[in-house]
């Protein structure tokens, strides 16, 4: 025999045994659920009730990607539920367990008949989405409400020393924000209704800038005072200040986007530190 039909036997052989093991055997409940496990984790078994972190991307059958946590650097915690409709996502995470990573296959006419919405472009009839999932962690109510408020205590730790190293004199107001005048301003505190026209620069506790208005072409960035258009750090800290008053604050997640973050830019429990400037007042 020669070594070309040796070596694709070889060949066929480790294919065979690789299509044979259960991680890449693709799995059809009795609840309709249909999904590919490719890596087995070593955690819990999911539960009804329980907070899942997991990556996911989800791709139409020829791989067009609709959504993508990791590029958007922000995995999602949900509530391990049984879905509406057999074959749903939500009830294939039930068979799966802590550490997995697996392909679940929901069938487009399912999902989208049931959110009421038409198939969007690239998805046909008859074909599957593929929901490709890591699960991360999968805790209790009680474990994770435990790891929330240890998060608060560790960042509420950070804002303190942050504060005594930085902002020597820093008044604190509501909420907790922390607010220091590098350049005082002029005339009365801001009310609600005034339109303020602000320049500002937004970090991270680490230094690292997120955002700035600074140096950016076209009109400067406006808000009207006590309307809930930006989040409530701001809101407390604009209702302190005055035009022409520049001012460094500290920001705690409870008063910015919270537990949960926003937009793959800020992620969850990110304490901001904010350069204000307030240019006009309206």
């Amino acid at each position: 025999m020669t070594n070309f039909f040796k070596t694709n036997l070889l060949l066929l052989a480790l294919a065979s045994t690789i299509l044979s093991c259960g991680q890449f055997k693709v799995s059809h409940e009795a609840d309709g659920s249909k999904y590919q496990v490719h890596e087995s984790g070593k955690g819990k078994k999911i539960k009804q009730g329980d907070l899942i972190t997991l990556n996911l991307v989800i791709k139409a059958s020829t791989d067009t990607v609709y959504e993508d946590t990791y590029k958007r650097k922000q995995p999602l915690t949900i509530v391990a539920q049984k879905g509406l409709y057999q074959g749903s996502f939500e009830t294939a995470l039930m068979h799966l367990t802590e550490g997995d990573s697996a392909t679940i296959f929901v069938s487009a006419d399912s999902l989208f008949t049931n959110i009421q919405q038409p198939l969007p472009p690239g998805i046909s009839r008859g074909t599957d989405v593929k929901f490709i999932v890591k699960i991360n962690s999968v805790l209790t109510r009680e474990e994770y409400q435990k790891s929330q408020e240890l998060k608060r205590k560790n960042e509420s730790k950070l804002i303190e020393d942050y504060v005594k190293k930085n902002m020597p004199g820093a008044v604190q107001g509501q909420g907790g924000v922390y607010y220091q005048v590098i350049k005082a301003g002029s005339g009365e505190t801001i009310k609600a209704n005034q339109v303020a026209t602000i320049e500002y620069t937004g970090k991270f506790i680490d230094g690292k800038v997120f955002d700035s208005s600074v140096g950016k072409p076209g009109p400067k960035f406006e808000v009207q005072v006590g309307q809930g258009a930006v989040i409530p750090g701001w809101e407390a800290v604009l209702a302190m200040m005055r035009k022409g008053e520049k001012a460094l604050v500290v920001i705690p997640s409870s008063m910015a986007y919270g537990e949960q973050g926003s937009g793959g830019v800020i992620p969850p429990f990110a304490t901001l530190v904010f350069e204000m400037e307030i240019l006009d007042v309206k």
